[in-house]
This record gives C-alpha cells, sequence and structure tokens, in this order.
C-alpha cells in the first residue's frame, strides 16, 4: 500500500521514478552504450570540439549569467575556499540527484523496504516524498539525542552523510552504552576526504562505503559493494588531467558546468569490477582535509559543522580561509582573506609582528602617513612584517564568536592574510595540541 502510494505522490510531486527507471537502464550497460549515451547526450559539434575546450574554474562560474525562467533549482557550494559558489540548475536536477543517491545505496545493499537515515545540510525539504520511500532526513548541523534515540529504535539499514557528523552521532550512540547497534549498519559518507573517517568508524559498523561529488552537481562517483568508485557516466563525464579531477554536467543546461576543474586529485581507469558495472572507476582520490576531534578539551566533538557559518554567513566578505584549532591554548584560529571588493565599511587592520592596530576606514590616509613614524619608532619592526589590509568591522562577526564559545568552548581569533595557498591540498581544518 505504502509503494504504491509513493508511486502517486512522486507522479505528481517530484517523478523521480522516471529518473531511477533511466538509470537502471544503463546501470549494466556496456561501456560502448554509456560512451553512446554521453555522446547523445552531447551536441555533436561540441563533443567534437570537446577535448579541446578550455577547463572552468569557480571564477568562470561566478561571471556566468545564466538565463533564468523562474523555475530554476539553486545550488551551493560549501564555501570551503571562501565565497560560496551559487549555480542554477534546471527544475529536474534534485530529483536526478535523488536517484543517484537511490541506486548507490541499492549497490551497496538496499532493499528499498529498511530504512535510511540522511543527513542534511540545513531543515529536510522533502519529507513525505522521503518518508514513503522510507527515508528519515535530519539536519546533521542540530545533532541531539532524539537523533541517537530513533537510530536505536528503528535500526535503519543505511546512514547517508558527511563523515564528521557521523562521527559525531557514533560517540553520542557509543556513550549511551549502545555500541551493539552499530554492527548492523552500514554507512555512506559523503563531503570531505572520507579515508580518515572511514579507518575509524568501520571498527563499528557493518560495512562503510561514500561517494564522490560536488555541490555543483550530481554525485560524481559512487562506491559499490566491493569498493570501486564507479563514474556516473549517465550524468557526467569525467577527465583526469595534470592529476586533477574534471568533470562535466551533461543536464545543467542553465549554468554550464564544462571541463570543471575541482581542485581534487585522483586517477582513472577502466572498470574489470565484480560487481558488473562498466562504469569508469575513479580512485586515489585527495580531497580537501578535514581534521576531527573527540574529547575532554571541547564541550562538543569538532568537524565540519564548526566551520559552515563561515560561508553561510560571511560568504560575501571573506575570499578564502582556513582554520587552526589549538586546544592547548584554547583558540580557534581563523586565517582569512578578505573579499574586499564587498567591503563598504569597516577598519584598517595593520599586523606589526605580532602586534594588531586597528583604524577606522576614514583614518586610512591619516595612518598611512604617520606609518613610517611607527616603523622609525620601533626598530624591531620591518617592512617585511608589516600587513596592511581592509577588514570588514570585526564586530559583524560576533555571532559566530559567540557562537564558538556557546558550542565548543573555543576563543575565536581572526588573522587577515594577503593569500592562502592550496598547495597539496591543505586542510581547511587542523586541530593541534591534543
Amino acid at each position: 500500500m505504502k509503494s504504491q502510494l509513493f508511486k502517486i505522490y512522486d507522479k505528481m510531486t517530484k517523478n523521480t521514478i522516471k529518473w531511477r527507471d533511466y538509470l537502471s537502464k544503463y546501470e549494466f550497460a556496456s561501456i560502448d552504450e554509456l560512451k553512446e549515451l554521453q555522446r547523445k547526450k552531447l551536441e555533436p559539434s561540441l563533443w567534437f570540439a570537446f577535448n579541446h575546450l578550455q577547463l572552468t574554474t569557480k571564477e568562470d562560474l561566478r561571471k556566468f549569467k545564466p538565463i533564468l525562467k523562474g523555475n530554476e533549482t539553486v545550488h551551493f557550494s560549501s564555501g570551503s575556499t571562501g565565497e560560496p559558489l551559487k549555480t542554477y540548475g534546471p527544475e529536474f536536477l534534485q530529483s536526478l540527484k535523488s536517484a543517484v543517491f537511490e541506486r548507490a545505496w541499492r549497490s551497496v545493499g538496499w532493499n528499498g523496504k529498511d530504512w535510511i537515515l540522511r543527513l542534511t545540510a540545513g531543515p529536510p525539504q522533502w519529507e513525505v516524498f522521503d518518508w514513503l520511500r522510507n527515508v528519515k532526513p535530519m539536519n546533521y548541523r542540530t545533532i541531539n539525542q532524539k537523533y541517537y534515540n530513533w537510530i536505536i529504535a528503528n535500526k535503519p539499514f543505511l546512514i547517508h552523510g558527511g563523515s564528521g557528523a557521523i562521527r559525531e552521532i557514533t560517540t553520542g550512540i557509543i556513550k549511551l552504552g549502545r555500541e551493539d547497534v552499530l554492527k548492523d549498519i552500514t554507512l555512506y559518507l559523503m563531503s570531505e576526504d572520507t579515508r580518515a573517517h572511514t579507518e575509524y568508524l568501520k571498527k563499528y559498523y557493518k560495512a562503510v562505503y561514500s561517494g564522490y561529488g560536488l555541490a555543483e552537481l550530481c554525485t560524481v562517483a559512487s562506491q559499490c559493494k566491493y569498493g570501486n568508485y564507479h563514474v556516473n557516466m549517465e550524468t557526467c563525464i569525467v577527465e583526469v588531467i595534470d592529476g586533477e579531477i574534471v568533470v562535466t554536467d551533461l543536464f545543467n543546461t542553465v549554468t554550464p558546468v564544462i571541463r570543471y576543474r575541482t581542485k581534487d586529485y585522483g586517477k582513472l581507469r577502466k572498470s574489470d569490477c565484480k560487481c558488473g558495472r562498466k562504469h569508469d572507476i575513479l580512485y586515489d582520490i585527495v580531497g580537501r582535509g578535514i581534521d576531527y576531534y573527540d574529547g575532554p578539551l571541547t564541550k562538543r566533538p569538532l568537524g565540519w559543522w564548526i566551520l559552515s557559518p563561515l560561508s553561510n554567513r560571511y560568504g560575501n566578505n571573506i575570499k578564502s580561509w582556513k582554520v587552526k584549532i589549538d586546544l592547548k591554548k584554547n583558540k580557534f584560529i581563523l586565517y582569512v582573506v578578505w573579499n574586499e571588493k564587498n567591503i563598504h565599511e569597516g577598519k584598517l587592520h595593520v599586523t606589526l609582528g605580532d602586534k594588531i592596530i586597528q583604524s577606522t576606514k576614514e583614518e586610512m590616509d591619516k595612518f598611512n602617513k604617520q606609518l613610517e613614524k611607527i616603523k622609525s619608532e620601533n626598530q624591531i619592526i620591518t617592512s617585511s612584517n608589516i600587513e596592511i589590509s581592509l577588514i570588514p568591522d570585526i564586530k559583524k562577526m560576533d555571532w559566530y564568536k559567540n557562537w564558538i564559545k556557546q558550542e565548543s568552548g573555543l576563543d575565536l581569533v581572526i588573522r587577515t592574510k594577503k593569500t592562502i595557498s592550496n598547495k597539496g591540498r591543505m586542510k581547511l581544518l587542523e586541530i593541534v595540541g591534543d
């Protein structure tokens, strides 16, 4: 009865069955059939020229001005490099994403009847739809006792979500003395680099799988039960150029994501997987790094959740950032490059060695005239350790400062930088002093 209701409701609302059937049709297709499908999805002239097209970046997508009709879906990147990337897609794109997730769950053993807990970035949007397909959506930013109680009571087949959020849930259930519940649950990890989290979590769970993707498009590659990341070739094209993963979206006709540089790294090979899928395999994936801490020195385990407000609240004023947490000093140190083009009111921020001087924007000219005098009065200070930049009034980040203190017990310290290097895939969150 419930499954019939789902079919009716889906046809009236999301229409994901259409996309599920589309994916099922090609799930065990030959590599030649998959390549031919990709060719049909690209205009013949574009396919001919495809390998000669210029690579694109986030800045290219930001500059692009799509023609909007009013029914598009809107997508925001995490803002891990600063200002979140806002892209638009056709109305059906979210339904296609949902079907890609569902296929990934089925590929690791979900029968469509057992419960799945899906951790979402914000309040659930499809609650009735998800209930009808036995998916329980919960906001990963508000993890509390009710999450643990639901898992213990319902014993879901699979939990899908960000690695740090799942680790926090794992810690909560273990502290309740119900570690036994976890051994029959499968995990599907998303978001940040999952390698370190996988090693930890597989001690407690039946199995741990993960997907590789970007907020800008559907999941790029999904792990099968044999552990291989199969590229979802029905929805995208993946290339590896000089070690960097480059992707093309086959469905977004609103914001063209073509030969898009991900700043993640990996390798690509043809499939010989035992699962029977001929989709190319992405392997040795290296993505953004985020440390995790669960110990007595903070009020709550530390992970991605403590970083997310940087893009959600302050993305317009931030160009790039990274965070270092020093547990011994109880410091949350935010290194930030300010997006000065979006700053209209602020303070002149001057770093003289370890000393910080601030003055209002109106005093900039006066301060510059006094700078030589300041340098001459302090012989230790030289031009090489003086940094000057305009930043928004620090009071505008009072909410974040107070929130970090309340949630973790840490003190926020802001350090202005001219540039932040991403060489070697730097860690966005580095935790030291444990």
